[in-house]
């Protein structure tokens, strides 16, 4: 997750980026807590960035291997490893059934963040 933290954080910042100053100051003005003007007015015009880098990290990372076959230990592999090693040991039909399956998990998650996305009223997810 890590490695890939930083391409999560450009949704992010172009979410920062369309915050106006304004905002916040007017509802300083009007009496708002730090706390408040967070949660009220912030955290919902950052929403559809933090979602979509959220889900742009889940997808890449489950399919990232270089990091992933440096870092395990037997017991401890990730999904890309298993198959790594299922290439490298010539299991071709359990390979492709495992990517397979693999792919129609990652559909069904991204389907998922979209039926979200459009039901709490995110158009850019």
């Amino acid at each position: 997750m890590t490695r890939f933290l930083p391409y999560g954080m450009r949704f992010n910042a172009a979410s920062l980026l369309q915050l106006h100053k304004e905002l916040e100051e007017s509802a300083l003005l009007s009496g708002a807590s730090w706390l408040t003007i967070f949660r009220r007015i912030v955290l919902p015009l950052l929403k559809p960035g933090l979602i979509a880098g959220w889900i742009y990290i889940v997808i890449v990372s489950i399919r990232e291997l270089s990091s992933s076959v440096l870092l395990y230990s037997p017991g401890t592999e990730v999904v890309s490893v298993v198959l790594w090693e299922m290439w490298q040991n010539g299991q071709y039909v359990q390979l492709s059934a495992l990517g397979v399956m693999l792919i129609a998990a990652l559909f069904v998650f991204v389907l998922a963040a979209q039926a979200f996305g459009r039901r709490i009223g995110l158009s850019e997810v």
